[in-house]
């Protein structure tokens, strides 16, 4: 593996001839999961699977397995057990035996030994069957209570000294500070905004924000933010940047838009290839070199970039990128977004396959309903701000490829990535994510307004029934899942405008409108020519200059065609329906 880890264990890839090997000699298997990111995954390296004896044991009486939980999702979220490193023992069919997290050399060694001979005991007997699938909850009704009933979560485990969820560690939860700040947007509760705001206060002031370089560490091991877990992850900072974007939009506080462009200025620097585009994985830990200033940094060596292109964190950083260039207006950001788009479906994408997870020489593992969905997620949001039909085209058409591979077609819903009778251990054995199924119906959900298709309706409303029993056992966990039965059960603020995508005036009214903070909001560009059917039916005008409409549901506006307008008309439409 990539970075500082070294080690004496001579560690097997995750394969079906290292489960062989572990069955033909009776053996085993010790999986570790890792990340070149991780700064004890390092150290059990350097502690313990360094350690002569340690290693000649393992080799000796394990089949070593090391995954990337990078590279494999599916293995980690079926495995992981509590954190990296997670060092997980399993019998040569995959059931898991038992584990932990880091192990020094002491402990490691007891662990092995008592693995040893508890296998010794049992291996002989008859296998017994993996554990049974889950039962599957029947689907419960939709309603606005569940987005209460989280939002409850959200503030009864509210950190209101420092903000952020808890004690400590404090881990970024942005998801449900997004809740917040939508709740605050159709509320005015000043209440809920703080969830937001006094977490944004003291995490952008923390230690976990890096004031030298930009960016965000990963967590706080404290509970004010002061002292950060040093790995730089590009999936935390897209989520910080839209968050801090977010915020700036509701609030107008400069500080917000700092962080937005600190969070920027270190992406451009350390995590992208500036040149073809698209962004890397992570930054290493190291708290020597972080703790030092710019112009003493400059004179050591930056920890390891992990430069391998990850399909679900490049997506989410370029929406990320695609809203912030808007509400800075700053087109060089919007081309860099467009220029990482383009590069990554040619990267990562195969036809009549979907989107691959990461890209080492070719693309790599297929068939992941994360990056599908965060794909299209994409794609969706760049049709909005260019207006291009060929981005919403791309969406629909991975969404269907997503219903078609991991659509389960008797309880609804999506598996995480194809379930395989024959694959090793429990990757055999379907899984339901909620995160992946709430981030799956908000992208249908929008495809159908786009679309009119209720296909996709349907689809959402099954994804999100499946969970409607259960939502409430994740606490506030759950907050992408309300966020998602909101977009489900609201009607959205259409912002439809009517003109060529060439012409500046149309620019114009696309730029205001992705500027605004409206969290329900669709933009759909309806062109006079191709879309004549559409404008018609509508009642708008196709004739003479590019004109917007603001319309909920049935209801819309009078023609806009000075993009100043906007915000008003979305303004009024929302104050003429139940502010929720």
């Amino acid at each position: 593996m990539e970075g500082k880890q070294a080690s004496l264990i001579h560690w097997s890839d995750w394969s079906d001839d290292a489960f062989e090997r572990a069955k033909r000699e009776s053996k085993p298997v010790l999986l570790d999961i890792s990340a070149v990111w991780c700064h004890w995954c390092h150290r059990l390296d350097q502690d313990t699977y360094s350690v002569p004896d340690i290693a000649e044991y393992v080799e000796a009486n394990f089949v070593p397995i090391r995954v990337d939980t990078d590279k494999r999702p599916d293995i980690n979220r079926r495995y992981n057990l509590g954190g990296w490193p997670t060092t997980a023992f399993l019998t040569p069919e995959g059931r898991l035996i038992g584990g932990g997290t880091y192990l020094p050399p002491e402990q490691m060694r007891q662990v092995l030994r008592d693995v040893r001979s508890s296998w010794q005991k049992v291996q002989n007997k008859p296998a017994s069957e993996l554990p049974p699938e889950p039962a599957h909850q029947a689907p419960g009704e939709l309603t606005l209570g569940i987005v209460d009933e989280i939002l409850g979560e959200v503030a009864n485990n509210f950190d209101p000294l420092y903000g952020g969820f808890g004690s400590q560690p404090k881990f970024p939860q942005t998801e449900a500070q997004e809740l917040a700040l939508m709740r605050y947007h159709y509320s005015g509760n000043r209440e809920v905004l703080a969830i937001a705001t006094v977490t944004l206060n003291n995490a952008g002031h923390g230690g976990t924000y890096d004031k030298e370089m930009g960016g965000f560490f990963r967590y706080s091991t404290t509970r004010d933010w002061s002292v950060p877990h040093f790995e730089k992850m590009c999936e935390d900072n897209a989520k910080w940047l839209r968050l801090y974007l977010h915020a700036y939009q509701s609030t107008t506080d400069e500080f917000y838009g700092t962080i937005v462009k600190g969070i920027i200025d270190y992406v451009n620097a350390w995590l992208c290839d500036r040149q073809q585009g698209c962004f890397y994985g992570s930054q290493d830990a190291d708290e020597e070199y972080y703790k030092l200033n710019n112009a003493e940094r400059l004179k050591r060596e930056a920890p390891y970039v992990d430069k391998h292109i990850y399909t679900n964190w490049n997506a989410m950083m370029i929406s990320a990128y695609l809203e912030a260039s808007f509400v800075l207006g700053d087109s060089a950001i919007r081309e860099f977004a467009l220029k990482s788009l383009t590069r990554l479906l040619s990267l990562n994408y195969k036809d009549g396959q979907g989107m691959y997870h990461f890209h080492n020489g070719q693309p790599r593992l297929e068939n992941q309903l994360a990056d599908q969905v965060q794909m299209a997620t994409t794609l969706i949001d760049a049709y909005e701000y260019t207006g291009e039909k060929k981005f919403l085209n791309q969406a629909a058409d991975l969404m269907k490829f997503a219903s078609a591979r991991l659509r389960d077609p008797e309880h609804g819903g999506f598996f995480d990535t194809t379930p395989e009778a024959n694959a090793p251990g429990l990757l055999s054995m379907p899984v339901k994510a909620f995160d992946e199924n709430s981030a799956t119906a908000r992208a249908l959900t929008k495809l159908y307004h786009l679309t009119g298709d209720v296909s996709y309706q349907t689809l959402a409303r099954e994804a999100l029934a499946s969970f409607a029993q259960s939502y409430l056992s994740f606490g506030f966990i759950a907050a992408d899942y309300a966020l998602a039965v909101d977009t489900f059960l609201h009607e959205p603020t259409m912002i439809r405008i009517v003109g060529s995508k060439e012409k500046p005036e149309t620019k114009g009214l696309i730029a205001e409108a992705a500027r605004l903070y409206e969290p329900r909001k669709i933009i759909q560009l309806l062109d006079p020519e191709a879309d004549a059917g559409e404008i018609a039916k509508n009642g708008f005008s196709s004739q003479g200059q590019s004109t917007a409409y603001v319309c909920v549901g049935t209801a819309c506006t009078a023609p806009i065609t000075a993009p100043r307008e906007i915000a008003p008309s979305v303004q009024q439409m929302l104050s003429n329906r139940t502010m929720r």
